[in-house]
């Protein structure tokens, strides 16, 4: 497949293979270059936290609240900055 080169160096990723490797606007690819060329490679999207928050909430004595979490997190910053040695 052929695409053009734009004054930015901008290349228009064909519809057929955006759909095909699932390339949807936003994504980003990784640029390789090889003995023969270049290579547009998708990065596969990582799951962002909130899509696993909570997994582990069945074993939770209670469900963390944010107000909680921040309290948590708060508490053990101060706890280590106290246990520094200077």
């Amino acid at each position: 497949m052929q695409a053009k080169v734009f004054n930015k160096g901008q290349v228009v990723i064909p519809a057929v293979l955006r759909k095909k490797y699932n390339i949807k606007a936003g994504n980003k690819v990784e640029i390789i270059e090889d003995n023969d060329g270049i290579k547009i490679v998708p990065i596969k999207d990582k799951k962002p936290i909130a899509s696993i928050a909570g997994i582990f909430s069945e074993y939770a004595k209670e469900k963390p609240t944010e107000d909680n979490i921040n309290k948590i997190t708060e508490e053990v910053f101060v706890e280590s900055f106290k246990n520094e040695i200077y």
